[in-house]
């Protein structure tokens, strides 16, 4: 039975699924850094394997490309282990989302391909927020076009920057980093602690914000939907109430290209 391989090739992360009988297998994350490297192609290969895919029935690659440094790599693990060519969101297949942005090309195509999955899911208007290496936050209207967007440091840009300009902070950070996601008290006790709860707060705390702002243009009951890979963990500190879809980008990939594609 044949199948696709869809992936979504970000900053820190690439997020990957095969579409087989109208159902997701294989779904995983890896770090973009280890595109540098030969090891990230045995675990891909593992999780489809182990969900029972064959790589000669694998009919297309079809790629969302916010890095463009790793385009590729991926290529290539198509090519070689996939045995098929590879189509880009944006280049050639269109995604049909509209808006009133002054320059639309400055619209990454992830961002279009949320708001395309958003609409399928909870209707217009929307709200969208994506947590990658920048949180993204964009305001869909009842006809359906982006007509606001906001980016703010994500957690994995806030970290870097922390590591830049406070380097004596580095193990605090790194003992955070690991704290991250557990129950700590709200008032940090040790520098590991204190980090956690700054860093957790500074962004839920904006998305709340901007989540604000963007229903103050679209409307103030629109519905939420967060994606992304630090969204279930920032989510929790949020106090609007967001739905989390950790799918939403790879659907909106899915949706485009069976959408424009014979």
């Amino acid at each position: 039975m044949s199948w696709t391989w869809y992936a979504d090739v970000g900053n820190c992360t690439v997020h990957s699924g095969a579409w087989r009988e109208g159902r997701w297998a294989a779904v995983g994350r890896i770090p973009a850094g280890r595109l540098e490297r030969g090891d990230w192609e045995i675990t891909l290969l593992s999780r489809l394997e182990e969900a029972g895919l064959d790589s000669d029935d694998c009919n297309q690659a079809v790629l969302c490309l916010s890095s463009p440094n790793a385009r590729s790599a991926v290529e290539k693990f198509a090519a070689r282990w996939l045995g098929t060519g590879s189509v880009v969101a944006g280049e050639d297949f269109a995604v049909e989302v509209s808006t009133d942005y002054y320059d639309p090309a400055q619209i990454g195509v992830d961002r279009l391909l949320n708001a395309l999955a958003a609409i399928e899911r909870v209707g217009k208007p929307c709200v969208v927020v994506d947590f990658g290496s920048c949180v993204t936050c964009d305001a869909i209207t009842a006809k359906g076009v982006l007509t606001a967007g906001a980016i703010a440091p994500g957690l994995p840009v806030i970290r870097t920057g922390l590591l830049k300009a406070v380097p004596h902070l580095a193990t605090g950070l790194e003992e955070a980093m690991q704290l991250l996601g557990r129950e700590c008290t709200p008032a940090g006790r040790s520098t590991a602690e204190g980090l956690t709860l700054g860093i957790l707060a500074s962004i839920a705390g904006s998305v709340d914000r901007l989540v604000e702002i963007m229903r103050q243009t679209v409307g103030r009951t629109a519905p939420v939907v967060a994606t992304g890979g630090d969204a279930e963990l920032v989510v929790a500190h949020c106090e609007v109430a967001i739905t989390v879809d950790e799918m939403l980008t790879l659907d909106g990939l899915r949706s485009a290209y069976e959408t424009t594609t014979p």
